[in-house]
């Protein structure tokens, strides 16, 4: 108890003193002017010194537009009060070869390429810094920040980016974003969805102990290179999607512009987590995106079917409405009942609610060995209520309790349970009622048999 008082105390010595250091870093930082910012971004500064743009401990309280430079641009421990554009600008790209009286040394190009790296590191970000439609061609780097909104919308990085540690408040759609290099989220969190829609992964994207506390969309971008997931966090019960049916513009205005994720994405994003995790050998995760796979496809399932009943529904009514009179409404119930029959394809959704009860989509041996135990007692039990031994053997009979008769009905679920036993021990028991425990028999060798398969499937997640 001695140590694990000492750990305890260090451990909020250490937090307090990280607490403090946060606070001295925030009451270190000075509030910087909009001259003295641009002054760092002239042309001839830009051109003629090779030197980073560093700006450390800073407050701006002003709209910033970055454009192109020759230099690196780094921001340390700053705080960002109004938004910020990454947006093309005028760039001195080479020497003039012949000098004409009154002309510049330089020629002036626009473009939306930023040759050299951007930093920001532990910043804060009150409003929305945006990318959208600029190159980054160096390293991209945003260490350990806070971003309430961000927009990456046609963003191409042709070299690391990478989001180490850094926290996103709202939702967030990179959309046609491009990570043509090692992409790194290690350690980042969502608070909000994040959505990759037609995102380019070309080479490594990297998914290290990342903290998903809504949904996660990758459904939608397009992987050549390597997902590498580490250690996911999800807060599964926060996931939340919609189902659109065949809405198609719906569909659009969810994955691009309203960061909702569809129900149909969901599924496909697990999988792609599913596949990503088998490729690394990781078949434990891979066994808990699988079970997440399930429950959202066993959702989608009963969805489909709800639309296909309305619309069958729909157009029942519709027809009756012009081929039917008023004294033939009741037929229009029938056909109600008859198409509810019909167009419920209940299939897939048993067999998702088989899954689930028997390992949770083979993610828990336990639920296999409930299953089976519980498939044994339904179906034996039954099965010996249409036999003759079951009346003359009843534990309670006279209101006295019958040890030897107990015995027994342990003993024949004990034999239940075996699925290749021999139909002897049945005919011992004389069936009644015209032979229909024969007909329990074989449903409870199925069950049971069942039960033992999903018990074992379960238990290959540590294969």
């Amino acid at each position: 108890m001695g140590k694990l008082q000492l750990k305890k105390q260090k451990n909020i010595l250490i937090k307090q003193q990280n607490h403090k250091k946060i606070i001295l870093n925030q009451m270190a930082r000075t509030l910087i002017t909009e001259q003295e910012f641009e002054s760092q971004f002239t042309l001839a500064a830009g051109f003629g010194d090779s030197s980073p743009i560093r700006f450390s401990s800073k407050i701006f309280d002003f709209y910033i537009e970055i454009s192109p430079e020759h230099r690196e641009l780094i921001f340390i421990d700053c705080e960002f009060l109004e938004p910020i554009l990454f947006c093309k600008g005028v760039q001195l790209v080479q020497e003039v070869d012949e000098i004409i009286d009154g002309d510049d040394l330089f020629n002036e190009v626009e473009t939306n390429v930023f040759s050299e790296s951007v930093t920001f590191r532990v910043c804060q970000f009150e409003k929305k810094i945006q990318f959208d439609d600029v190159i980054f061609s160096n390293k991209f780097k945003i260490h350990n920040c806070t971003v309430n909104d961000a927009s990456f919308r046609n963003t191409t990085f042709n070299d690391l980016a990478d989001f180490w540690l850094t926290t996103f408040n709202k939702d967030i759609i990179f959309y046609k974003t491009d990570f043509n290099k090692t992409t790194v989220f290690s350690m980042a969190r969502f608070i909000g969805n994040v959505l990759f829609t037609y995102s380019l992964f070309t080479t490594k994207v990297i998914f290290a102990r990342t903290k998903f506390n809504k949904g996660v969309d990758l459904s939608q971008s397009i992987i050549s290179g390597k997902l590498q997931p580490f250690d996911l966090q999800f807060n599964f019960k926060e996931f939340k999607a919609e189902y659109v049916g065949k809405d198609d513009e719906t569909f659009q205005n969810y994955v691009d512009r309203d960061a909702i994720i569809p129900l149909v994405n969901k599924v496909h994003t697990f999988q792609v987590l599913k596949k990503a995790f088998e490729d690394i050998g990781n078949y434990s995760d891979s066994i808990i995106m699988q079970r997440e796979e399930k429950r959202a496809f066993r959702t989608l399932t009963k969805e489909r079917a709800n639309e296909n009943r309305i619309n069958s529904n729909n157009r029942v009514i519709i027809w009756s409405k012009r081929w039917l009179n008023k004294a033939n409404k009741w037929l229009v119930k029938v056909f109600l009942k008859l198409n509810k029959l019909v167009s419920n394809k209940k299939g897939d959704q048993f067999i998702l609610w088989l899954n689930r009860w028997s390992n949770n989509y083979q993610s828990d041996f336990r639920n296999g060995i409930w299953f089976t135990l519980l498939v044994t007692i339904i179906f034996g039990s039954i099965t010996l209520l249409f036999t003759e031994a079951f009346h003359n053997n009843i534990c309670f009979g006279d209101y006295e309790f019958n040890k030897q008769a107990f015995t027994k009905g342990v003993r024949y679920l004990f034999t239940f349970l075996n699925p290749t036993r021999n139909l002897d021990y049945l005919d011992s028991l004389k069936p009644t009622y015209g032979g229909i425990a024969y007909l329990f028999d074989f449903l409870g060798r199925l069950a049971v048999g069942y039960g033992f398969y999903q018990t074992i499937q379960a238990f290959r997640k540590f294969k």
